[in-house]
């Protein structure tokens, strides 16, 4: 299995202007936050090979950060050559990107760079290992505000019924967490997805379109996520991770 981290989103500061630092390296008492993800991914002996994918605008600042670290597991940066917010690929656009650069023809797990995930990515795993189909990582929630800026699920026996990105009026209480498991004969369908001339910015516009053709599983997991899109959840998260 691979894993590609999801790290070539433009961050912006509260001027909307680019941030030196990608939100993946924002430090989290005093450790770059994609390190918390890569040390839970060394603990899944079938993920042999990860791919860190950013912009042109960030690339040189994960070459410091690869050199500057040691890994259990091949870590390779993956430059996806844009260079502004404007010529961004989005995530579908950089997940297709990074599988053709590297010939990825494996199972393939996907993470957003920019979170940090309060759940066992090794139970994750091991779902999709007993089901071997899609799966993607749900959390039941009640919060109004936060189902509206996630994709929210219907669920039956499991399999999604029905999704929605980003809702106005939810009809679920389940939230997809930018969690996702590919098995090797699903990844061709993201290059049909991408040819219809569907959304690329969020990775759950994929999996409304997925679910359609083929069985997807929700793996709920026990915990949860937090980006990094705010100094209140970069101080929420530096007392997670000292707990």
């Amino acid at each position: 299995m691979k894993c590609i981290l999801l790290c070539a989103g433009y961050s912006m500061d509260e001027n909307l202007k680019l941030k030196e630092t990608a939100s993946s390296l924002t430090l989290i008492n005093g450790k770059p936050l994609i390190n918390y993800t890569i040390d839970a991914l060394e603990k899944v002996e079938i993920i042999d090979e990860i791919f860190v994918v950013t912009n042109g605008f960030y690339y040189s600042k994960f070459v410091d950060w690869f050199n500057d670290n040691q890994f259990g597991k091949r870590v390779k940066v993956i430059n996806d050559n844009t260079s502004s917010p404007d010529a961004k690929l989005g995530a579908i656009g950089d997940i297709r990107y990074t599988i053709n650069c590297e010939n990825i023809n494996d199972d393939l797990l996907v993470l957003a760079g920019d979170i940090y995930f309060d759940f066992s990515l090794y139970n994750f795993v091991n779902y999709y290992l007993d089901k071997k189909m899609p799966v993607v990582a749900g959390l039941y929630t009640d919060d109004i505000d936060r189902l509206k800026k996630s994709g929210v699920i219907k669920l039956k026996d499991e399999v999604i019924e029905y999704m929605q990105e980003k809702p106005e009026e939810p009809s679920g209480n389940i939230i997809s967490v930018a969690a996702y498991i590919y098995p090797q004969n699903v990844l061709r369908a993201i290059d049909d997805y991408l040819s219809e001339g569907n959304k690329t910015t969020y990775p759950g516009y994929f999996i409304e379109y997925l679910y359609k053709i083929t069985n997807v599983k929700v793996c709920i997991v026990s915990g949860d996520f937090y980006s990094v899109n705010s100094s209140e959840m970069v101080k929420l998260i530096c007392e997670k991770v000292t707990k």
